[in-house]
């Protein structure tokens, strides 16, 4: 998330790169914003006019024109300083950005339950299957190969989301009185689900990893768009009809969509 400011350009923009390489630098700087002390990183550049805010997982920071001073910065600092403490809020009430290895040890989601890879050496097998004990097992001939078992992750996650999606597809179909829809898997990185003038339906395969509730509202919002293709009053009333929990599982999904997406 960002927040722009208005201001000069820095003197920058007139010298030659030969004379002055170096066109961006970082620093570390801290700040008292409405009695609250943070830390931030000041970022100034060559290229830039004006001051903006960046906020994220890694905290704030403050993107400025080469010759803007302390003062000046500390001003815009101040002026927007309700809009960049609730990005802070907002970001530490979020799941941390996962970061797997693709290795035995690893845990991954399916359907809100925690399960562990095993990754295994097999000369004669390539494929993905759960076990008993609540473990994926991954087995291919070079289990040193990240990318290949990540590969054999998806394709298992697909193929369960495939029968998953269709049952409770044909479930909220009935309940809403449409026809049933033909449904087709997306990998989209920016949505769980879409619904066409054509009546098709695509639901992300991520979805596997959120609880089955969370499954069947994502459900729920794209059979509900068979009948308006919006999200108008009558929209939502379609989809607590079939789905009456909606608010509540739209907003837990939206605290986990970033930890979901990152599979």
């Amino acid at each position: 998330m960002d927040r722009g400011r208005g201001g000069e350009a820095g003197v920058g923009a007139n010298l030659s790169n030969d004379l002055f390489p170096v066109t961006t630098v970082e620093e570390p700087r801290h700040a008292c914003l409405r009695g609250r002390e943070l830390t931030f990183r000041l970022r100034r550049s060559m290229r830039r006019t004006r001051i903006a805010f960046v906020v994220d997982e890694d905290g704030l920071t403050v993107h400025c024109p080469w010759n803007a001073q302390p003062a000046r910065i500390d001003h815009a600092l101040q002026d927007s300083a309700g809009w960049i403490l609730r990005k802070l809020d907002q970001w530490s009430g979020r799941p941390p950005r996962r970061r797997l290895s693709w290795q035995t040890g690893d845990v991954v989601e399916y359907l809100g339950r925690p399960i562990t890879l095993r990754v295994v050496s097999d000369p004669l097998v390539t494929i993905a299957e759960l076990g008993d004990d609540q473990s994926l097992f991954v087995r291919l001939r070079t289990p040193e190969q990240p990318d290949h078992v990540r590969e054999l992750v998806v394709a298992w996650y697909r193929r369960h989301a495939q029968r998953h999606f269709a049952e409770r597809v044909r479930h909220f179909a009935e309940a809403l009185g449409v026809d049933r829809p033909r449904l087709f898997l997306s990998g989209a990185m920016s949505r769980w689900g879409s619904c066409n003038t054509r009546g098709h339906v695509r639901l992300n395969w991520r979805l596997m990893q959120a609880p089955a509730h969370l499954v069947d509202y994502v459900v729920a919002h794209e059979i509900a768009h068979l009948r308006h293709l919006d999200h108008s009053r009558r929209f939502w009333d379609a989809v607590g009809r079939i789905y009456p929990d909606h608010e509540a599982a739209r907003a837990e999904l939206a605290a986990m969509s970033r930890h979901y997406m990152a599979l």
